[in-house]
């Protein structure tokens, strides 16, 4: 993996950007929206006229996003014209391989409501900010059955996380062994999906609420993935895993629950495993001391106002010992995966 690249600003600007987050926020998205990094990329620059021409928008709004952008360093300018960055050419692009725009679309439309509750969240301890989503259940996962246009969007930036952090694990860890698997909490199937493709050998069964297996089932046309990717519904902390697997996958899920409920579901995996079956914990991480990624740092206050109430970015650390504690007799631990990613895997 590439070493991210960097973007100096002063004290004085970094303070602004929190203090004023919710306008930066929203210039990216209205950008998105209005598809202006798409208008200058096809373009090769525009100047605010021409800009406000081709959007069918006024030249002063045209100039307000053109500075905006501008000082958010997301373009740059060159003459009287101006053009994207490389930054928002390599992931703001729709055809950028590292488009960002499914992140936006979550961040906007389900997790931004939530987040001025983050205070009381943190007074009384649980996810105060989920009353802006009516619904059944005590989850941003189960209120989202009752909004599907929302649920989409959810998986929909979901799938792309996973599409980005998929390929590190399929290179750092070996599969070729395992015959079946139980993709736990799997979500619209695309790790699942993406782990057949690579070992033809392989059988997958996506475990998850009934409406995202419904998701998941849809994406899946090709007759050997639809023979070898299932499904199966249920509630993925209460009910049975399905039989037979010789290994168990728990991506991006341990950093819903507390330690305590990860620990309880990693003892359920383990007791629905075979001797030698394996059981793959592969999730965003803070590090050891509890100072960063920044993605960590950002990503942790969901988990607490809106997704659960009790989760965070745990490190790697953390999830090493919740497999220990759940009982497994052999652990391996693989860091710097990409994607501020770490594997933990726990051997019966």
């Amino acid at each position: 993996m590439g070493t991210d690249r960097h973007v100096a600003v002063s004290e004085s600007d970094y303070l602004r950007l929190l203090a004023h987050g919710t306008t930066a926020f929203e210039l990216l998205r209205t950008a998105l929206e209005l598809g202006i990094f798409e208008h200058l990329e096809h373009y090769g620059g525009m100047d605010p006229p021409r800009l406000a021409q081709a959007l069918g928008i006024e030249a002063q709004p045209a100039r307000v996003m053109l500075l905006g952008l501008c000082a958010l360093r997301l373009v740059d300018k060159r003459g009287d014209a101006y053009v994207n960055a490389g930054m928002t050419r390599r992931k703001l692009l729709r055809s950028g391989p590292r488009y960002l725009g499914p992140l936006v679309d979550v961040q906007a439309k389900v997790i931004n409501q939530a987040l001025p509750d983050l205070a009381e969240s943190v007074r009384q301890g649980t996810n105060i900010g989920l009353r802006h989503l009516d619904g059944p259940g005590s989850t941003l996962y189960e209120r989202l059955t009752a909004h599907p246009e929302l649920q989409r969007v959810f998986y929909a930036n979901m799938r792309d996380a996973s599409r980005k952090a998929i390929g590190p694990l399929l290179d750092r860890y070996d599969l070729s062994g395992v015959r079946q698997a139980v993709d736990v909490g799997g979500g619209d199937g695309t790790n699942a999906i993406h782990l057949a493709r690579r070992y033809p050998g392989l059988t997958v069964t996506v475990f998850d609420q009934e409406s995202v297996t419904q998701l998941a089932a849809d994406r899946v046309d090709d007759p050997d993935l639809r023979r070898r990717v299932r499904f199966h519904a249920g509630d993925i902390m209460t009910e049975p895993l399905p039989e037979g697997a010789d290994a168990v996958l728990v991506f991006h899920i341990f950093e819903i629950w507390s330690r305590e409920r990860n620990t309880e579901l990693l003892r359920r995996c383990r007791a629905a495993l075979p001797d030698g079956g394996v059981c793959l914990v592969y999730n965003f991480v803070s590090d050891d001391r509890g100072t960063g990624p920044m993605s960590a740092g950002l990503v942790s206050p969901y988990f607490l106002a809106l997704a659960s109430g009790e989760g965070m970015a745990y490190s790697a650390a953390d999830m090493e010992q919740a497999v220990l504690d759940a009982g497994f007799s052999e652990v391996e631990r693989y860091e710097d995966m990409g994607f501020s990613h770490a594997l933990v895997v726990g051997r019966r």
